[in-house]
């Protein structure tokens, strides 16, 4: 075992022992607020994945015991009943049984499961034999589970893992049924990643490390060779689709993201794990900040990761200019709809977009990063992190009914945002507000989040007070931004913009709720709900022509815009001008650049 995997271990075993509650046998942790399928907020839970994680990590560094102490209460809480709706599957925290969450999570399944198969794999014959048959036993009643979700390909992450976990079953079980089945998925697997055109789950971090750690343990673990070949393909094409975003300046991903769970990846440090063991710790990566204690490190550590050539170039050294990629597609009326993303990226900045998304939690529809003045801090990019993102909120929470459409050109992007219904609350798929549901709301705002404490407000007025206003200008060291609303409607209430400093930067924001107070809305009776802007990210000393005016237009249910952008490109966008439903919104939808509708070329296209 090398310097970098001790060191993973190291963490993930330091991270386990600060947590670990003798008391109840479990890793422990303050609860904290979190909106989907728990109610355990409060005082202190104990987390059945992070204690599975933890017993791995003990049974790494050599303590057998413990983690066959650890592993008790972690598969006795398993549902074994295989007529019960959520058999195989773990709660959450060992404070809540299966019953009393909101609703249960089936991918723990998958993520329980995972980790007993690498434990079997791994250390199986360090193990009793009680325990050892024990943790058989739940891992088939884990793969069974699995089989009978039969979750979509689509769902990339949890696809992946529960693929590794099925194939793993049936070896270390020899069950040939499991076998059979997981041999299949992975062809599927496949097959969806070619008609989508690339990740339905596109450009997420963490989920593109899950992804990987899941189809890097098949090659590693697994024996059936139409697997091993499969997942080989699989994993050029995650590295392929990596490293067209990846920005070598910043340390980051650039955007646009399908999900996510923070903005810097510097904070994230299993992917930073996995890249510094695929690049050999070559520089940057040998500057990753290993000093953050993580169980979920003990996975990297025991798998290893190699980036082909041309990937290892582009991480150590990226490209420039501009990409677009087809994520996948929706069919409406028979139709297919691309989901298709745009990234700019020079020396000093990027920026992603969408052309199509909604403003959940983990969407990240616009975002961007730039370097900081000091040309030496590119040797260390994760020491401090710069970004703008746009987010739409409810009483100051990611709202999944708000939608985004876009055009990008370069740094320049022409976008809409509107809503849907029915649509989500706090979370898009379990936080339903359906067609004529009312809900309450203090506030509906959208927000131009810039974290760069050097950031200083120039000029200009974010909503329009005259046909020649100007932008709102922000200066951030060797980038400048650029942002203006042209139109905010929201049926009878009048908005107001308003740009102010914070403690990360500045945040330019369009309340379409002004005063405060709380009012009961039902979304499709609004009659009208839509903003319309532009926004610039330039280089500091990039010469640029004088910015335009947008062009609006509203016929009946659609709006059209169109801005000449200051490098001279014309952009023209059709999005809805009222509420709809979500397949409405995606044919309403319109993006092109210079009179050329925007056509983004799949990630597979070609492959065998």
């Amino acid at each position: 075992m090398d310097s970098l995997d001790e060191r993973l271990l190291q963490l993930s075993r330091t991270a386990g022992d600060r947590a670990f509650d003798p008391v109840a046998g479990l890793i422990g942790e303050p609860a904290a607020y979190n909106p989907i399928h728990t109610r355990v907020w409060t005082g202190t839970r104990h987390p059945y994945r992070e204690s599975n994680l933890y017993a791995l990590t003990l049974l790494e560094t050599g303590e057998i015991a413990r983690a066959e102490a650890v592993l008790g209460p972690v598969l006795a809480a398993q549902d074994v009943d295989d007529a019960s709706p959520t058999y195989g599957i773990w709660s959450y925290y060992a404070e809540e049984p299966l019953a009393a969450m909101a609703p249960p999570d089936w991918n723990w399944a998958d993520f329980l499961g995972r980790d007993l198969a690498f434990i079997l794999l791994r250390h199986a014959d360090r193990l009793s034999p009680d325990c050892r048959t024990a943790i058989e036993t739940a891992l088939r009643h884990a793969a069974r589970s699995i089989i009978r979700r039969n979750v979509a390909m689509s769902y990339t992450n949890i696809a992946a893992k529960g693929t590794f976990v099925t194939l793993a079953a049936g070896q270390l079980l020899d069950d040939q049924e499991l076998t059979r089945y997981a041999v299949e998925r992975v062809g599927r697997l496949s097959d969806q990643l070619r008609d989508a055109g690339s990740f339905a789950e596109y450009n997420s971090p963490g989920y593109w490390a899950i992804t990987m750690e899941a189809i890097t343990a098949i090659g590693h673990y697994v024996e059936e060779p139409a697997a091993v070949d499969g997942a080989g393909w699989i994993a050029e094409q995650l590295w392929r689709h990596l490293i067209q975003r990846w920005h070598r300046p910043t340390g980051q991903l650039s955007g646009p993201m399908a999900r996510s769970y923070g903005d810097d990846l510097g904070t994230n440090t299993p992917v930073l794990a996995l890249l510094a063991k695929a690049t050999g710790q070559q520089p940057p990566f040998d500057a990753v900040p290993l000093d953050r204690p993580a169980l979920s490190l003990v996975v990297p550590a025991i798998l290893e990761f190699a980036a082909p050539e041309a990937v290892l170039d582009a991480l150590l050294d990226s490209p420039i200019g501009q990409i677009r990629e087809q994520f996948s597609h929706s069919t409406v009326a028979g139709r297919r709809h691309p989901i298709q993303g745009t990234t700019w990226r020079t020396p000093r900045a990027t920026l992603g977009t969408a052309n199509t998304s909604e403003f959940w939690l983990q969407r990240r529809p616009l975002l961007g990063y730039w370097t900081g003045p000091d040309e030496a801090e590119q040797d260390r990019p994760w020491d401090r992190h710069r970004h703008v993102r746009l987010r739409f909120c409810k009483d100051d929470f990611d709202f999944s009914s708000a939608v985004f459409s876009s055009v990008q050109a370069g740094g320049h992007v022409l976008w809409a945002v509107g809503f849907i219904s029915p649509g989500g609350d706090e979370h898009i798929g379990l936080h339903k507000i359906e067609s004529g549901q009312p809900f309450s709301a203090r506030s509906l705002k959208l927000i131009f989040e810039v974290a760069d404490p050097d950031a200083t407000v120039r000029a200009g007025s974010l909503l329009p007070t005259s046909p020649d206003a100007a932008p709102v200008r922000i200066d951030a060291g060797v980038i400048r931004l650029e942002l203006s609303v042209a139109a905010a409607r929201f049926g009878p209430f009048r908005p107001r913009g308003l740009t102010r400093r914070t403690e990360q930067g500045v945040e330019a924001t369009v309340e379409l709720l002004p005063g405060g107070s709380e009012r009961e809305l039902i979304m499709n009776e609004i009659t009208d709900g839509y903003l319309v802007g532009s926004f610039s990210m330039i280089e500091s000393d990039a010469a640029t022509g004088r910015t335009s005016g947008i062009d609006l237009t509203v016929d009946g249910d659609v709006l059209r815009a169109g801005w000449t952008t200051p490098d001279g490109n014309r952009l023209e966008l059709s999005a809805p001008a009222t509420i709809g439903t979500a397949e409405q919104h995606l044919a309403r939808y319109r993006g092109a650049v210079d009179g050329v509708v925007v056509e983004a070329r799949p990630l597979t296209r070609g492959s065998r």
